[in-house]
């Protein structure tokens, strides 16, 4: 009992399959095409087009041709006859690229009319002006028709095998064209992205339980809780109410600005909104206090503490890859437009920056909870002090260090609540306080210069809020009203509505996250598809019920699987956490840091294809790259708390998992850190084969010696 159940071993390996299959597929789609109406040369390449697409018109499309087209693409067009007696424009060295080329029926002309098409898409991407996706779409329907009526004119005594075939041509062409988002005709680096999703699939099945676990130690894994007094676990339900509250405020304002910013609409109506969803400080605050309480229980022991607290990440970061795979997919099914796909990729993204950056609080809480004891008034002194500072600087890496900075600063005050310091302040000092920062707060945006609208606009970078001054504000009310309730008040808030609501999340985030999504889904299907079908017919559609399923499906999975059942119990660990190794420091290490690489990776490339040029620390990141790097750090970090990280086998999944990125994201930072992490991998597996590390038995030593 509490354990979920486990998939067939064979039926487990399709589901890995099919999932590592399905992210390459779709993790490999570049960016959809910036279409404008072309002008010049690139208009004459249009025009041509259109004359292709309709051979019955007379029209040659070679008289039409730019003149520097067959300088540009290396083509010599030509006429040739076609069956149904027109004149087609053709590619003279084209084909029907297929392992059975143009096939007894011969499609030939046909392919060589799309094929010359195809360079005409291509010489307007080079001229830096893409045609329409359209027109590759009405090219491939031109080639589909053309087939087709070859079985009629020349059936070779099969014209039923003859149609077969030319639907199978007709599908790979359509699925061809799907995958480059019906823009320019390109080569892709198919033996690179099948390289990465073998590694992808590697990485899912050592993460599966009965290999993941091969060679721990057996029993359930240990828990090393604080002990709490009364007090102290009263403020520990209620900041993890609130830490899951601050979570679903902040996905909720990121919603409402995604609804209010369609199409060109202003969203500064929202702005009242905005300061009651902008719960950023207070989800830094409750996470503050966990942490706390979380290095108070390992007694000094870094490894063990940083492995227990990441490992609760992993269910919320999943959900939103699997948002990530999908949400496209869908919203292509609604038609949605371009600002649509934009709106739900914020619903991704800024929670993505936050969950990183969480990463990075609790790799530094030992550290900042030391500065804590050491210098408790200072050390928030001067963290206000830089927020402050950069709020007046402006700019992408202000905005990025005084979001660091802020979350510091809320983890600080968390530790002021743990060891009861803010309720020592009187209350009516806190009202006081609470109503002097708000204050501040309508002064600097109603007044002020400051904007009103307290959470991030799309722009160019993520951030917490377009004004620093104006999150710290709210973030200093948001403190002084939670140290308001005393032990009862939290008592009773505990066992609330609100409470047992957080409870569910806590324990099903991707089943809550991903329902919310379809229903956002839907919404935007009001919005949108019912805007140009009346009625409610258009929720019947296959296209509308195919698109809210490719939601609904990953949700019903990763209930059944995951969280039907919560994980079996931890026991209660008695005396201090165990001495780690060596290996142990070094795969936390590499763990939190590849892990955090990859939330911020996603973040950074949002639903971007492979052909965007996004970067961390100057390393060019892709999806391929990004879920390498996310799953092979959490690997690492599950290795630590299974006590498996000194055995070769984590090493060499490591090594092998350094392969990918430096194929897929050829740079030289991103050359130099997995080439290191390369070698040292393989190092320290060799280092941990048992032959290599065995020690020699100290020989007795007779008496009297």
């Amino acid at each position: 009992m509490g354990k979920p159940a486990r998939l067939p071993r064979f039926s487990a390996l399709v589901a890995i399959v099919l999932a590592a299959a399905g992210f390459a597929v779709i993790a490999s789609r570049p960016d959809p095409p910036q279409y404008e109406p072309p002008t010049g040369d690139v208009a004459k390449a249009e025009q041509a087009i259109e004359d292709q697409l309709d051979p019955g018109s007379g029209r040659d499309p070679i008289a039409v041709l730019p003149a520097d087209f067959s300088e540009v693409s290396g083509r010599e067009p030509v006429h040739m006859k076609a069956p149904d007696g027109t004149t087609r424009a053709v590619h003279p060295d084209g084909g029907c690229s297929s392992p059975w080329g143009a096939t007894t029926w011969d499609y030939s002309v046909g392919c060589k009319a799309h094929d010359l098409g195809y360079d005409l898409l291509r010489y307007a991407e080079t001229k830096g002006q893409p045609l329409s996706p359209d027109l590759r779409e009405r090219l491939d329907d031109r080639l589909s028709q053309d087939m087709h009526a070859q079985c009629r004119y020349n059936p070779r005594d099969s014209a039923g095998t003859c149609e077969v075939v030319a639907s199978i041509y007709t599908v790979g062409l359509v699925v061809n064209s799907w995958h480059q988002r019906w823009g320019p005709p390109r080569n892709e680096p198919v033996g690179v992205w099948s390289i990465a999703m073998i590694v992808i699939m590697l990485l899912i099945a050592v993460r599966a339980p009965a290999i993941a676990r091969k060679g721990a130690p057996r029993g359930r894994p240990t828990a090393h809780r604080p002990v709490l007094n009364e007090t102290e676990q009263a403020q520990a339900h209620s900041m993890s109410l609130l830490r899951i509250l601050s979570l679903t405020g902040i996905v909720l304002g990121e919603s409402l600005l995604a609804f209010s910013m369609r199409e060109d609409s202003d969203p500064g109506w929202t702005w009242p909104f905005t300061w009651l969803l902008q719960l950023v400080p207070l989800f830094f605050l409750a996470g503050g206090h966990s942490n706390a309480l979380a290095w108070r229980a390992m007694e000094g022991h870094y490894v063990t503490y940083v492995a227990s607290r990441v490992g609760w990440l992993i269910r919320p970061v999943l959900a939103f890859v699997i948002a990530w795979l999908v949400i496209p997919l869908s919203l292509e099914l609604l038609r949605a437009p371009e600002h649509a796909v934009a709106s739900f990729s914020r619903l991704i993204v800024q929670p993505l920056w936050l969950l990183g950056l969480y990463l990075l609080v609790v790799a530094v809480t030992p550290l900042t909870y030391r500065l804590h004891k050491a210098f408790p008034v200072s050390t928030p002194l001067a963290l206000l002090a830089g927020v402050v500072g950069l709020g007046f600087v402006g700019g992408s890496l202000s905005a990025h260090v005084g979001g660091v900075l802020v979350a510091l600063l809320f983890a600080q005050l968390a530790f002021h609540y743990a060891d009861g310091t803010l309720w020592r302040v009187p209350r009516p000092v806190l009202l006081a306080v609470a109503g002097v920062a708000f204050a501040g707060l309508v002064l600097l945006t109603v007044f002020g210069a400051q904007p009103k609208l307290q959470l991030a606009e799309p722009t160019g970078y993520a951030a917490f809020a377009p004004s620093l001054a104006g999150v710290l504000l709210i973030g200093i009310v948001q403190t002084a009203l939670v140290a308001l309730p005393r032990e009862p008040g939290l008592r009773a808030l505990s066992t609330s509505a609100p409470a047992r609501a957080a409870a569910v999340v806590r324990t099903a985030p991707m089943t809550v996250y991903l329902v919310y999504l379809c229903a956002m889904l839907v919404l935007e299907g009001l919005a949108g598809v019912a805007s140009r079908e009346p009625g409610i017919g258009w929720l019947t559609q296959p296209r509308t019920i195919f698109a809210v399923g490719l939601v609904a499906m990953p949700t019903l999975l990763a209930f059944l699987w995951f969280e039907r059942r919560g994980p079996a119990p931890a026991q209660p660990a008695t005396g201090p956490p165990p001495r780690r190794g060596w290996q142990d420091t070094l795969a936390t290490i590499l763990g939190v840091a590849y892990g955090a690489l990859g939330v911020v990776g996603f973040a950074v490339a949002g639903l971007s294809g492979w052909s965007a040029a996004a970067g961390v620390l100057g390393m060019p990141v892709d999806p391929m790259a990004n879920l390498i790097h996310l799953l092979v750090g959490w690997y690492l970090v599950h290795c630590v708390h299974l006590h498996t990280s000194s055995r070769p086998g984590p090493w060499l999944v490591t090594a092998v998992a350094c392969v990918p990125p430096m194929l897929t994201t050829v740079s030289g930072p991103g050359t130099v850190v997995h080439s290191v992490t390369l070698v040292g991998a393989l190092i320290v597996a060799v280092a941990c084969m048992p032959a290599l590390t065995r020690t020699t038995s100290p020989q007795p030593v007779p008496a009297g010696r």
